[in-house]
């Protein structure tokens, strides 16, 4: 019977450190120097006993209190220092050696200056400070703690509480020096999450040394609505100078655009060169007599060169050759090109040439007006680093000014982007895309709002209203100066030309009647594949079809493909087949190719408990 309590008390003495954790703090001794400018001079001594191999211990530190950010420094250790993170609110490190473990009882010192300086209170100075935060992961057995003040305190406004935050109990002791300037006391068996906070009422102008802090928040948002106005002003005078354009007046037109193939119709239309624009042109060398089309089964297709293409146009001459680089040289199996490299990257330069083809004698922009444009833009930018600094002046180097300047900034360029698509969609009465593009711009601006909002209600701890105002002005500021700019802009004489030609032409496809149609195929059998190509840019392809369906027409003499007689709607269907595999699956399989793996994140009056500045937490790595 002894042999078997002797066994159970030895189990028990094994087992009770690995049941409490896998270390402790045995001791924990804090000190705290205050000096008359409100700056803290603080020591650490902290005794902890490894259970099992351990590389050291971390601490966290705490660098705002409320809206007021602290400066730490001078940090020093007696083992090497690695800091993990310095964020908005703490500051983080580690006291160890990533390389070498330790296990048993290991003694760290800390010492560090926190420099609080004004605490913008006028009505009195206060000393408030958690000696422990509730942030410390294992039990501290012993904690003793002396705080130096520079001048006599009154022992009537010193309250010590601890316990889990908000606790207004008094827990530990303490003592204050018969000279009133030195506070010590001690606290056993602190609890993880426990806190201990001092706090010393002390008369306004204690700390005599001081600086001042002189909110200028209100006047330099003052100053930054000045400067919105005048900016706005000068920036409205340069569209009124240069960035108006011709009045819009689209004639419709039986002809396609002046010397444009289906392909440059399609870049001019949207502002880029998408796989229907490249595919389209399929259909346009057919229709000229360039290429044969065959149907070798369902969505397989061959191309066959019937003669040569011999173009000014770069892009055009690159496209064409670039197909029949593959296959005999005469004829190629689109099934080819997925399997291409080489295909890809000339489908990228055709892209390149396209858009090189506008410029000069063929520039898109007035180039006077897009020099003038950068003015607004760069006002913005100004007043997005203004706005962000005015507003986050009483927090400098916070996350309330990296915030608005990130989103400011960001959306700058996002509206600048979106503003000319949204209206080149509405003048080429693409209506339902403006609309789908205006409702994914307002839904980016609602959720920016949203998080500046919250950054400026919980970071700053401003009121509801300045919250809403500085969060309104911070998203106003980059649509007002990017809609400037992009009003600035302004066509060219041969833009002004060619875009009423293409509107003109996209009035014909889509309204012209069936009665006039079966006119202009009297006299023009072919017409309905001279336009297709057109069509399929414009996004037409089965309004035009359709148009086409009670009317008689030509079989396609270049297409050659299984069954007899091909509708209308069939030929609209083929465009998408050869869009699918002529272009986007060579892209998609040279894309798909050349994919990066997942990127992973790397290691990352009167007081209360824990509601003073400090303390912050600590425990074993």
């Amino acid at each position: 019977m002894k042999r078997r309590a002797f066994l159970v008390v030895v189990i028990l003495l094994v087992l009770l450190p690995l049941a409490s954790g896998d270390y402790t703090f045995k001791q924990i001794d804090m000190g705290v120097k205050v000096g008359l400018d409100n700056s803290y001079d603080v020591s650490e001594r902290i005794v902890a006993d490894f259970f099992v191999p351990k590389h050291g211990i971390y601490r966290e530190i705490p660098i705002r209190y409320g809206n007021q950010r602290i400066a730490l420094k001078n940090l020093q250790a007696s083992d090497p220092i690695i800091k993990d993170d310095v964020s908005s609110g703490w500051a983080t490190f580690r006291l160890g050696d990533a390389d070498v473990t330790i296990k048993g009882v290991k003694e760290y010192v800390i010492t560090y200056t926190l420099e609080i300086g004004d605490d913008r209170n006028r009505d009195a100075d206060f000393f408030y400070y958690n000696i422990l935060g509730p942030g410390w992961q294992e039990e501290i057995a012993l904690l003793t703690f002396t705080v130096q003040f520079p001048k006599p305190i009154d022992p009537q406004n010193v309250s010590l509480t601890g316990g889990r935050y908000g606790s207004t109990l008094q827990q530990g002791e303490y003592n204050i020096s018969s000279d009133r300037m030195t506070v010590t006391g001690r606290a056993q068996n602190v609890k993880p999450g426990e806190a201990l906070t001092l706090y010393v009422d002390l008369e306004e102008g204690y700390f005599s040394e001081v600086k001042k802090f002189v909110d200028l928040t209100i006047p330099l948002y003052l100053a930054a609505i000045v400067l919105f106005i005048l900016f706005v002003f000068h920036s409205f005078t340069l569209w009124k100078r240069y960035g108006q354009d011709e009045p819009f007046i689209p004639v419709v037109r039986f002809e396609p655009p002046t010397d444009l193939s289906p392909l440059e119709v399609g870049y001019l239309f949207d502002g880029m060169v998408d796989s229907k624009d490249l595919s389209s042109m399929l259909f346009y060398w057919a229709d000229l007599g360039y290429i044969r089309i065959e149907e070798l089964k369902k969505k397989e297709y061959r191309i066959t060169k019937l003669k040569s293409l011999v173009s000014p146009k770069a892009h055009e001459q690159k496209l064409f050759d670039a197909f029949f680089r593959h296959g005999d040289g005469t004829s190629v199996d689109l099934k080819q090109l997925s399997k291409s490299t080489t295909f890809a990257k000339n489908i990228e330069k055709t892209k390149s040439l396209t858009r090189s083809y506008f410029t000069k004698e063929r520039e898109l922009k007035d180039q006077n007006a897009e020099r003038k444009r950068i003015i607004p833009f760069l006002y913005g930018v100004l007043l997005v680093v203004f706005h962000a600094w005015a507003t986050s002046y009483s927090d400098p180097g916070g996350v309330i000014f990296t915030v608005p300047l990130t989103f400011g900034i960001g959306l700058l360029v996002l509206t600048a982007v979106a503003i000319p698509r949204i209206f080149d969609s509405w003048m080429f009465a693409r209506k339902r895309k403006a609309v789908i593009k205006s409702l994914a711009f307002l839904l980016v601006y609602l959720v920016s709002f949203g998080i500046m909002f919250i950054v400026y209600r919980e970071e700053v701890l401003l009121s509801p209203a300045l919250s809403l105002l500085f969060s309104l002005s911070g998203l106003g500021v980059p649509i007002v100066f990017a809609f400037l700019g992009a009003i600035t802009a302004k066509r060219s004489s041969y833009a002004q030309t060619i875009f009423e030609e293409i509107v003109g032409y996209r009035e014909f496809i889509e309204k012209v009647e069936v009665d006039k149609l079966k006119v202009m195929i009297e006299s023009d059998p072919e017409l309905f594949y001279h336009v297709l190509g057109y069509a399929v840019v414009l996004g037409l392809e089965n309004t035009w079809a359709k148009k086409f369906d009670s009317i008689d027409m030509t079989q396609a003499s270049w297409y050659i493909g299984t069954g007899g007689v091909h509708h209308p709607f069939f030929y609209a269907s083929l465009a998408n087949s050869l869009t699918s595999s002529a272009i986007t699956k060579p892209l998609y399989t040279q894309a798909s190719g050349s994919g990066r793996g997942p990127i992973t994140p790397s290691f990352g009056g009167g007081g209360f408990s824990g509601g003073g500045f400090g303390g912050g937490g600590g425990g074993a790595w």
